[in-house]
């Protein structure tokens, strides 16, 4: 059995976090639910225990009753420290869809 790495690794018990939790689901629309969906969802918290409590919370979650694969806690990527900080807006996130990306050009 793997043990979990210390919880304040990153900075403290009380300083908020960025998770990216790993979902499972069967979707009986999909080939009678034969196959296992996975799908990502972002949540902020204090420690890996509050994110995966959070996303039971999380309303796609509970309808699709999907199961927790993994979580990553996000502390930098490629060489950057991510910061957080409390902003008006609940959240915003840009999705760029297969055909956008297949047409991007530099800029």
């Amino acid at each position: 059995m793997h043990s979990l790495k210390k919880e304040n690794q990153s900075g403290g018990v009380n300083k908020l976090k960025l998770f990216l939790v790993h979902t499972g689901y069967y979707d009986k629309k999909n080939s009678d639910g034969f196959y296992e969906q996975h799908t990502n969802i972002f949540v902020i918290a204090k420690s890996v225990y509050e994110a995966r409590e959070k996303v039971k919370q999380n309303e796609e979650y509970i309808d699709k009753k999907m199961h927790i694969d993994g979580i990553k806690e996000i502390i930098n990527v490629e060489g950057y420290d991510l910061e957080l900080k409390k902003v008006a807006k609940p959240q915003e996130i840009i999705t760029y869809s297969h055909h956008q990306i297949r047409f991007l050009k530099p800029q």
